[in-house]
């Protein structure tokens, strides 16, 4: 099932994104931080605030006319119903968007100031995924899922693209982990063109969805998550994000919950940069040392929205 997101299908992404999302660039963290070779990938740069208006641009215009004119609808944490909203104002496509309970009110605000339709039904994300599901079959609106369709998972990959475009001979890179979407698009995108590149992805001890699911072999729901980070949330993956994590990511770390707060707010005292704390998971991991790091080697933290989760 991986080997349905070729680098082929990332490029063909990238090229049909191209004007819709913002190319963000590498910003070193020096001198601010105690890794000279690291930088970071600010996605939280995107209009939407975050990397998922890459995959959600690439599904929606991946669509037949037809299916785009219906409407679009999904369910997020948060930050993919920002992006297709977002998708909604640009392409001129109603949006209706189903929204989990523990989203953020500056999340739900960039949703309605978009001019989509927001839905705050679910606790848990799989519980607004089937309110979205029972949406569309209803109202006949085109479902788009945030993390499992090789349309999203291209669009994602195409920020893998662009980190071996900048900093070819980069060692490791870091993402954090939700569904699976953006670290099984990236690390395809980065593998495929050097496979001595290390992935390595980053969730919570609170909800470690990937990181059993490895150990499983197979895709689990985790009965409980406990974890100060919402928006990395989603208690269970999919077949096509596993096997990809499978193949081409060298590891998950668990970062601890209290940690993210205080990194969100160094990055903003030290970079200017208001991420979320899922961003702000990923640059824990880093400082943390969670994985053996050459003093030498070049380190990339991808920054996958920005948020004031950890500013307040």
């Amino acid at each position: 099932m991986e080997d349905a997101i070729t680098l082929e299908l990332i490029r063909q992404a990238a090229r049909r994104i191209k004007g819709h999302v913002r190319r963000t660039p590498l910003i070193p963290a020096a001198p601010a931080s105690d890794f000279p070779n690291l930088w970071f990938k600010p996605e939280c740069l995107q209009v939407s605030g975050s990397f998922k208006a890459r995959g959600a641009f690439n599904s929606a215009l991946s669509l037949d006319h037809a299916a785009a004119k219906r409407g679009l609808t999904t369910a997020s944490g948060g930050n993919f119903g920002a992006a297709i909203a977002h998708v909604g104002q640009q392409l001129g496509l109603p949006a209706h968007v189903v929204v989990m309970e523990q989203s953020t009110q500056t999340v739900r605000d960039r949703i309605e100031g978009f001019g989509a339709v927001l839905d705050v039904t679910g606790f848990h994300w799989d519980e607004s995924w089937d309110h979205a599901s029972r949406l569309a079959e209803e109202r006949g609106l085109t479902l788009l899922h945030p993390f499992a369709t090789p349309e999203v998972i291209a669009g994602q990959g195409t920020i893998g693209l662009e980190i071996m475009e900048d900093l070819a001979d980069v060692g490791t890179v870091f993402v954090a982990i939700g569904g699976g979407g953006l670290i099984g698009g990236i690390a395809a995108a980065i593998k495929l063109q050097n496979r001595h590149v290390r992935v390595i992805g980053v969730e919570t001890v609170g909800c470690p969805t990937l990181h059993a699911a490895v150990k499983a072999g197979r895709p689990v729901k985790l009965d409980r998550i406990d974890t100060k980070v919402p928006i990395l949330g989603a208690r269970m993956t999919y077949d096509i994000n596993l096997a990809l994590v499978r193949k081409h990511v060298d590891q998950i770390v668990l970062v601890d919950e209290d940690r993210p707060k205080d990194v969100a707010r160094w990055m903003w005292k030290n970079t200017g940069l208001a991420v979320e704390l899922g961003a702000a998971t990923v640059v824990s991991a880093v400082f943390d040392r969670l994985v053996d790091l050459d003093p030498q080697e070049k380190l990339v933290a991808v920054l996958c929205g920005s948020g004031d989760d950890g500013l307040t």
